[in-house]
């Protein structure tokens, strides 16, 4: 198996990406803590799955949760900052607590992660962390200014760290999903003009994405097959972001 004997963190992993990145680590060998705010699960041993609640907005919850870690398995040996969330509007009219709020989110988090991840991981000379950003990090889209600008802040995090620690052990990546299916996009899609069915006919695949799509990709970037991948911005899109920027993509006035 692929994580024989790694022990891993994967935030947000009660439901969808990190759900499916518990999942595919637990199935090649890791031991797998499994946070989220809201655990729906019991731990489960025998299926290397620990179920645990954790704030990742919250910097000592997150310290916390690695000493937990720590102190279960002796070491850390994945860390996924997988946590994020869309602050949706125009943003003429966001509010300090809608940009708060996505920043704290969909990037603080990540920076908490990474940080603490960091720790033992030098010690041990050794380590993948991979951080879950998204498209929105590319460029602009209507509606998703706090939220886009959060996730490219990540990706250049991902990078400065990568860069800061490349003689250590430790390999710092990014994955930056497309359109995948879950309850919260397929809601916002179906608010679009057109709705659900012109929102997927938009996407170059014609279809969502599937989050053990993008767990595939990271368990690549977890096991030793990826030894010398380090600082890389991943899209995992189906081509999204590869399209020329002067090709029409649907929209809506203001």
């Amino acid at each position: 198996m692929r994580l024989e004997g790694r022990i891993a963190i994967v935030t947000g992993a009660a439901s969808g990406i990190g759900a499916a990145i518990a999942a595919s680590f637990a199935t090649e060998g890791a031991q797998v803590l499994a946070a989220d705010i809201a655990p729906r699960a019991a731990e489960n041993p025998a299926a290397r799955i620990y179920p645990c609640q954790c704030d990742v907005t919250d910097a000592d919850a997150v310290n916390a949760l690695v000493a937990d870690a720590l102190a279960r398995f002796g070491r850390l040996d994945i860390m996924v900052n997988n946590v994020g969330a869309a602050v949706h509007g125009w943003l003429k009219d966001a509010s300090n607590a809608d940009w708060d709020r996505a920043i704290a989110i969909s990037l603080s988090s990540t920076f908490y992660g990474v940080r603490a991840a960091l720790g033992p991981m030098l010690r041990q000379r050794s380590g993948s962390i991979i951080n879950i950003s998204s498209g929105a990090g590319f460029g602009g889209a209507p509606g998703m200014a706090s939220y886009g600008a959060a996730k490219a802040a990540v990706h250049n995090l991902t990078q400065s760290a990568a860069v800061e620690n490349a003689r250590s052990g430790v390999r710092i990546n990014c994955i930056a999903p497309g359109a995948i299916e879950s309850p919260p996009i397929v809601a916002w899609a179906e608010t679009l003009p057109g709705g659900l069915d012109a929102y997927v006919d938009s996407l170059l695949p014609g279809r969502f994405g599937k989050p053990e799509e993008i767990a595939a990709a990271a368990l690549f970037l977890a096991s030793d097959e990826a030894s010398f991948v380090n600082g890389a911005v991943i899209p995992v899109d189906g081509a999204a972001s590869a399209r020329m920027a002067a090709i029409a993509v649907p929209t809506w006035d203001s």
